[in-house]
């Protein structure tokens, strides 16, 4: 997977732009410019989930419709939240942990019961 943080030649990306990806290319492009840069990582995230669930839509947009549990989109934010808590637990005692904490302005609020789950697969079930 390649990872496209800038094109052959320069492009003023704006702020609102949203990052993409390609299933086909296997490539995903992030605008480093977004107007709330604590959620890059959690876009990054995101569209490294679209590649991994090998959604078929070849190129996935922020804006697409939400239409529940089984969209490709939620989807593919639960799948960012599986990819980032480890790496916020992972120095954390599980007596310090506070999801809300992770979740502040990087990751939707409606995905709060997503990220107890993992935090709690993370620490009780051991699975990381």
């Amino acid at each position: 997977m390649t990872i496209i943080s800038t094109l052959s030649r320069p492009i003023s990306w704006l702020p609102e732009t949203p990052p993409g990806c390609s299933l086909h290319y296997r490539n995903i492009v992030m605008n480093l410019n977004w107007h709330r840069p604590a959620e890059v990582s959690f876009q990054l995230a995101h569209e490294i989930s679209h590649i991994l669930n090998g959604d078929e839509t070849d190129i996935c947009f922020y804006h697409a419709t939400f239409t529940g549990k089984q969209s490709v989109e939620y989807k593919a934010n639960t799948g960012a939240v599986k990819l980032l808590v480890p790496f916020y637990c992972q120095n954390v005692p599980k007596e310090s942990i506070n999801v809300y904490d992770f979740m502040e302005s990087q990751v939707p609020s409606y995905l709060d019961n997503a990220v107890k789950e993992e935090v709690h697969n993370y620490y009780v079930l051991n699975r990381y």
